[in-house]
C-alpha cells in the first residue's frame, strides 16, 4: 500500500485501489497517518475512488475507525477523505467522533472540495486564519 502514498509541499495523499475489505483500509489508512507523523507531515488527503468490495460502514465502524485514525494521528495530522458519497453519513457521524477524539478530519465526495478543505489548513495542521 505504500506504493500509493505520495507528498509533496506539506501534503501527503494516500489514494488505495483495488478490492480490500473494511478492516483492510481502514489499517492502510492508520499506516498512511503514521508515515504523516514519521515525516513530520501534518496534511493528509486520502482518495478511496479506486476502492471496492467495501460496504458502506456501519455507525460502530465508523466510531471505531475514528477512533483509530486518532490514535495514529496523535493531534499531529489532520485528515481529508475523499470517498464515494453513499458512504459518508448525511450527519458526518465519523467526523464528529473524529473530532471528540482530538482528530481534524473532515470527508468529502470529491478530491478537489478535500483538497480545497485541508488547503485551509497550514504545514503545522493549523487553521489558516482568513
Amino acid at each position: 500500500m505504500i506504493d500509493h502514498f505520495s507528498h509533496a509541499d506539506g501534503l501527503a495523499t494516500f489514494r488505495p485501489v483495488g478490492r480490500h475489505t473494511l478492516v483492510s483500509i481502514v489499517e492502510a489508512v492508520n499506516h498512511a497517518i503514521a508515515q504523516c507523523r514519521e515525516l513530520r507531515i501534518s496534511r493528509l488527503m486520502v482518495v478511496t475512488h479506486k476502492v471496492t468490495g467495501v460496504s458502506p460502514p456501519t455507525m460502530i465502524d465508523r466510531f471505531l475507525a475514528a477512533e483509530d485514525w486518532a490514535h495514529a494521528a496523535r493531534g499531529q495530522v489532520v485528515v481529508g477523505l475523499a470517498m464515494t458519497p453513499a458512504n459518508i453519513s448525511p450527519q458526518k457521524f465519523g467526523v464528529t467522533v473524529a473530532t471528540s477524539f482530538g482528530l481534524t478530519l473532515d470527508a468529502f465526495g470529491t478530491e478537489a472540495e478535500a483538497l480545497e478543505w485541508l488547503s485551509g489548513y497550514d504545514s503545522k495542521g493549523r487553521r489558516k486564519k482568513a
